[in-house]
C-alpha cells in the first residue's frame, strides 16, 4: 500500500511539473511572438506580419480606430505609418491554455506623411496557440 501511494503521489509531481514546464514554455513563446511581430512592424514587414497574425484579427488603436489583418498590415508595409522604434514596458503575460492575454506599455516613435512623433500609451493583446502557434487574434491600445 505504501508503495502504491508513493506510486501516485510521484506521477502527480511529474504531472504538475509537466503541466509547469508547458506553461513557461508557452509563456517564453508569447513573448518570443510579440518581440517578432514589434520587428516586423519596424520592418514593414508583410509576411512577418501575416504570419504572426490571425485573419479574424481585430487591431484597436488608442485613438480609437479599428483595423482588420489586411488594413493592419497595408498601413505598415505599404508605408501609411513607418515605426522608427518600439519599446515595450511593465509587460504582463498570462497563459490559458491555448489563449495568452499580454498587457503592456507601448512607447515608440512613428512617421506619417514624413511627420515624425512619439506615442505613448498602454496595450492588451490576445493571443491564440493555432497549430502550436502563437497569433495575434486582438489588439487594443488605450491612453492612460
Amino acid at each position: 500500500m505504501l508503495a502504491m501511494k508513493k506510486i501516485i503521489l510521484f506521477a502527480l509531481t511529474s504531472l504538475v511539473c509537466l503541466s509547469t514546464s508547458a506553461e513557461t514554455t508557452d509563456l517564453v513563446a508569447v513573448q518570443g511572438a510579440t518581440q517578432r511581430l514589434n520587428e516586423a512592424m519596424i520592418a514593414g514587414d508583410a509576411q512577418q506580419m501575416k504570419a504572426l497574425t490571425t485573419d479574424a484579427l481585430s487591431y484597436g488603436h488608442s485613438n480609437g480606430r479599428v483595423q482588420d489583418q489586411a488594413a493592419f498590415i497595408q498601413t505598415i508595409a505599404g508605408g501609411e505609418t513607418r515605426y522608427r522604434r518600439i519599446n515595450l514596458s511593465n509587460s504582463v503575460t498570462t497563459v490559458d491554455g491555448d489563449n495568452a492575454i499580454v498587457r503592456d506599455h507601448f512607447s515608440g516613435t512613428t512617421e506619417k506623411a514624413s511627420t515624425v512623433s512619439e506615442v505613448d500609451f498602454d496595450q492588451l493583446m490576445v493571443w491564440q496557440k493555432r497549430d502550436g502557434v502563437w497569433k495575434l487574434l486582438a489588439r487594443q491600445g488605450y491612453k492612460h
